[in-house]
């Protein structure tokens, strides 16, 4: 080599150990990564993700669909017993390890696929997930404007069987001899469609001068169910959606836009790490408070709010009787805490050793499922007031998902004055709800792969920028004119039966093979004394919550029903598709498994030999901070330290504001923790 090819190879050499040591001597408790500038970055981050659309339409949705105020008791039980146990075991389990959610299960390499299952589960929620952005975007820009263009019938996307507030008046009705009633919310057309008469009505009205028939009488015409203006402009204007997942349509050239928008906003704010998302979320966590309670307050004053929230709250008790009750509820907590996408794990990993893990987990939890409560008040007393305009049941207004945050509650924002500054604030609420919550989803993918490969990590800009390009290239069939097919089928399969087995395993790993005793010692080493209640979370962790998800598992197979939208089945081989969106992410546990028995350089000897090997922990599982004693750990990097002259080691379970110390509590030996 060269002298000056040598010399300037030697340079990036020192630059480098220089960087790496800076980094380390100003982030010693962090290992090398960097970490929160602020405590409350944490929280609000933390917030941000775990409130998303979730708490603010499917809680609402399920809470009347299963009995209104019943619903919170099967909901606040799988909470205790599910949500927060699972929530509390990630944030600590990220904390402890301070490594992305694919390095950290060196705490056992068998299971190191649980990692890249939960990366890949959050990778392919981030391609759908932000072309739901792109939907609020699109409502966003179209909200400039006098009058909002889904608050009126006579466009050019609009049908006859459009009613908006001025045209009710025009509900025709069936022809009085047919004795045909159409239900609230729907009209006669003549041309449409045939309705059947039987023969009672014939002769109850002598139709054609006679009372003796005895067949039923077809009729040219039939009750059509009214569409709404905002559904009509959401279907036909804004997804120009065909008839099916095989009738591909033509690209949504404006949404496309809008999903390039979405794209860069997403880049822009994550492309400097935590040190400048961590502040991003200070806005966009708190502000969808604030339209939350201005909209609860402005929806109560309108005339029929009073019903919408009956409908929420009044309990009907005999709902508790079906188990379907008591799943929905389950599945809700599971999905709102957001446990098992690795999000948490990434975010826990840049705590600082001691912060107080348990108090946050609690906190955040409540925070939580108060917004989903808050939530159901807010929407339930606009929607009543539509219900009311319209002379729609809100049975026949709500609705889950995309229709109710882009059918039913742009209809109801469209009713009130001021209608174009109400839609902007709803929406701006919703883009910052789906943006906090793809923050987190990109930052875990962007973590595991930054502990895997160096590359990633030394050119994080180029990273992060390539990978926003290949989802943006990957959900451009969701932008088509089937593409809310797309967005269905994706979500259907791709992250409710994945998240379960993951959450499954890692659970199962920590209090089964880890051991729940060593773990529960790990914590009370960060947060510095007794935990609270420990017998308590000894029980949910090891028994308990397990078993609740194992259930949760056989009540998904055994009640497995394919995917549909708007009540329409896929084809099969769309569901093979499906399918195939689910086993990409499970795939990896197994997968993984194999590689690491026959190239982890700690697995020697037979099959089981290696198994029961890459079933411990290895040696440097422990604390990042080198200056913090851990009684597992190996002394490897203990002899370095005093090698390098560095500062005497404290003890693990020495908190700042605690006399507690690891002396206090015996450990539990790893062999009885295997």
């Amino acid at each position: 080599m060269p002298k000056s090819e040598a010399k300037k190879v030697g340079l990036k050499e020192k630059d480098e150990m220089s960087s790496d040591t800076l980094m380390e001597k100003n982030n010693p408790e962090g290992g090398g990564r960097e970490t929160w500038d602020k405590k409350l970055d944490f929280l609000l981050s933390c917030i941000g993700y775990a409130v998303g659309l979730g708490n603010i339409w499917r809680f609402p949705y399920l809470c009347y669909k299963n009995g209104g105020g019943a619903f919170l008791v099967p909901y606040f039980i799988f909470l205790i017993i599910c949500g927060i146990p699972l929530f509390f075991l990630e944030l600590s389990f990220g904390q402890f390890g301070a490594l992305g959610p694919v390095a950290i299960w060196k705490v056992a390499p068998l299971f190191k696929g649980v990692g890249y299952c939960m990366m890949m589960i959050s990778f392919i929620v981030c391609i759908y997930y932000n072309v739901i952005i792109a939907y609020s975007l699109h409502f966003i820009f179209n909200s400039f404007t006098s009058v909002l263009p889904w608050s009126t019938c006579g466009n050019v996307w609009n049908t006859e069987f459009c009613r908006d507030k001025v045209q009710n008046a025009n509900v025709t009705s069936p022809p009085e001899w047919t004795g045909v009633k159409c239900k609230a919310g729907a009209g006669w057309f003549d041309a449409t469609g045939m309705t059947f008469v039987n023969a009672t009505n014939l002769n109850d009205v002598g139709y054609m001068g006679k009372d003796d028939w005895v067949n039923e009488t077809e009729v040219n015409g039939s009750c059509i169910t009214f569409s709404t203006a905002s559904q009509e402009y959401f279907s036909r204007k804004v997804l120009r959606v065909t008839e099916s997942i095989a009738v591909t349509g033509g690209i949504q050239w404006e949404l496309v836009g809008f999903l390039a928008l979405a794209w860069v906003l997403v880049f822009v704010c994550l492309f400097k790490g935590v040190k400048w998302s961590g502040k991003v979320v200070y806005f966009t966590a708190t502000f969808p408070y604030v339209v939350l309670f201005i909209l609860l307050i402005r929806g109560a004053m309108e005339e029929g709010a009073a019903k919408g929230i009956a409908y929420y709250i009044t309990p009907n008790v005999t709902k508790l009787q079906d188990i379907s009750v008591w799943s929905d509820a389950a599945v809700q907590i599971f999905y709102s805490l957001g446990a098992a996408w690795g999000v948490l794990l990434s975010f826990s990993s840049l705590n600082k050793f001691h912060n107080n893990v348990y108090r946050d987990a609690i906190s955040i939890c409540a925070i939580n499922c108060c917004t989903s409560v808050l939530a159901g008040f807010v929407v339930f007393s606009v929607l009543g007031s539509l219900a009311h305009q319209t002379g729609l049941e809100i049975e026949d207004v709500v609705d889950q998902g995309a229709g109710l945050a882009f059918v039913a509650y742009p209809a109801a924002v469209a009713n009130l004055p001021a209608a174009p500054v109400w839609a902007f604030l709803f929406f701006f609420m919703l883009l910052n709800l789906g943006l906090d919550s793809q923050f987190g989803m990109i930052e875990a993918v962007v973590a595991g792969l930054f502990d895997e490969v160096s590359w990633f990590r030394k050119n994080r800009v180029k990273f992060l920028a390539g990978l926003c390009v290949v989802q943006f290239i990957l959900a451009l069939p969701m932008v088509t004119e089937s593409g809310i097919y797309w967005l269905t089928l994706v979500d259907w399969y791709a992250s409710g039966f994945p998240l379960m087995i993951a959450a499954f395993l890692e659970i199962g790993c920590l209090s089964w093979n880890y051991g729940v005793d060593r773990f529960i010692y790990d914590i009370e080493c960060m947060i510095g004394k007794r935990l609270f209640l420990w017998q308590w979370w000894k029980a949910v962790w090891l028994v308990i919550t397990p078993t609740c998800i194992g259930f949760l598992l056989i009540a998904y197979l055994a009640f497995y029903s394919p995917v549909t939208y708007n009540g329409n089945s896929y084809p099969s081989w769309a569901e093979v598709i499906g399918w195939f969106s689910t086993f990409t992410s499970i795939i990896a546990i197994p997968s993984v498994a194999l590689y690491q028995i026959f190239k982890h350089p700690r697995a020697k000897g037979t099959f089981f030999e290696r198994v029961k090997e890459l079933l411990k922990s290895d040696p440097d599982w422990g604390p990042r901070d080198l200056h913090i004693e851990y009684k597992y750990k190996s002394n490897k990097k203990v002899i370095e330290m005093e090698e390098r002259g560095s500062e005497p080691l404290t003890s693990c379970c020495a908190g700042e504001q605690s006399s507690y110390s690891s002396e206090s509590l015996e450990p539990p030996s790893y062999a009885a923790a295997v």
